[in-house]
């Protein structure tokens, strides 16, 4: 039977109101703070020879369990820690879609190294350079080693660090590199479509101030309030330094997320399983949580994330833990 015009009207009406029900209910909701769809899998370790480096680098690469390819996003980890000791972030990111991968880097405890037998500084950190190179390279590679011929999506690619690889990432995304005579050096990839930072790092010795400015990528950074800045330099920065990313970075889009109470380890959870607790598994959802809309926003470009991005009281969500900020 034909449905009278008024009838129509009042159903679209309906209908519409519903939608923006939906809506307003969505930007009112956590955006992903626990485990996605997705089972995980991981191939670990994967293996590769970089002659140039006398060394045998090792990866581990986590991915959804569903039909490819994936967005990418590499990841390096702090100082002393290894590619196994970020398993609840990537893995968050991989059951939400992502393919991710994680470098050991030579600073890694895992393979020997301590401060007090420490390899040279240039061979760490241009090491640790020349890991994610290696990453953006060769892709394909890293998916036919683990068994998933063609699954990562070069045309869509993030970098992501914590602490010291925090500032691996900015470099990534452009930061230039003080080179030991002196001059400026980009290693910027540019293909990238985003940079996450956790507990990351701002303005520091040898690195220029207005080179922040060509960090253009869009940014994501999050610390927490009891995560002050120790660099080994006898300085101890207050918390909002680890905030560098977004304070300092030239990108004319970017969001940071500020825990209260957060430390640089969420007790344990990453980085070093020997950090003092409690573990803050609260404090770690809500930076999983924004930094998965941040990447479905600019790698994903998905219009219900960005909303969240730009409307979302992540204060009233988080229940006081986690404070969202936007430029």
């Amino acid at each position: 039977m034909p449905v009278a015009p008024t009838r129509r009207r009042a159903l679209a009406l309906a209908a519409s109101a519903a939608a923006m029900a939906t809506r307003a209910a969505a930007d009112t909701t956590a955006y992903k703070p626990a485990p996605g769809p997705f089972a995980v899998r991981t191939a670990n370790p994967l293996s590769f020879r970089l002659d140039d480096q006398n060394k045998d680098l090792q990866l581990r690469l986590s991915w959804p369990d569903a039909p490819g390819p994936f967005p990418v996003v590499a990841f390096s980890h702090g100082a002393l820690s290894s590619k196994d000791l970020y398993t609840r972030v990537a893995e968050h990111w991989a059951s939400h879609g992502y393919a991710v991968v994680l470098p050991t880097h030579l600073d890694s405890e895992s393979l020997g190294y301590s401060f007090r037998n420490p390899l040279p500084r240039e061979q760490v950190f241009f090491g640790r350079i020349q890991d994610m190179q290696f990453i953006f390279a060769n892709l394909d590679a890293i998916a036919a080693q683990a068994g998933v011929p063609g699954a990562l999506d070069a045309g869509r690619m993030a970098v992501a660090g914590h602490s010291f690889g925090g500032w691996i990432a900015l470099i990534m995304a452009g930061l230039p590199v003080t080179m030991p005579d002196g001059t400026l050096k980009s290693f910027a990839e540019p293909r990238l479509k985003a940079l996450v930072s956790y507990n990351g790092i701002g303005q520091m010795a040898g690195i220029p101030e207005d080179g922040w400015a060509r960090v253009t990528l869009p940014v994501f950074a999050a610390s927490g309030t009891h995560d002050p800045g120790a660099t080994g330099d006898g300085v101890l920065r207050p918390w909002r330094w680890r905030m560098g990313a977004y304070d300092l970075a030239g990108a004319r889009e970017k969001y940071g997320v500020s825990v209260v109470r957060g430390d640089h380890y969420f007790g344990g959870l990453i980085c070093r399983e020997t950090a003092p607790g409690p573990a803050d598994h609260d404090g770690l959802a809500v930076v999983n949580g924004a930094s998965t809309a941040f990447l479905d926003a600019y790698v994903k470009d998905d219009a219900a994330a960005k909303r969240f991005l730009k409307d979302a009281d992540l204060r009233t969500l988080s229940a006081d833990r986690g404070f969202l900020e936007r430029s």
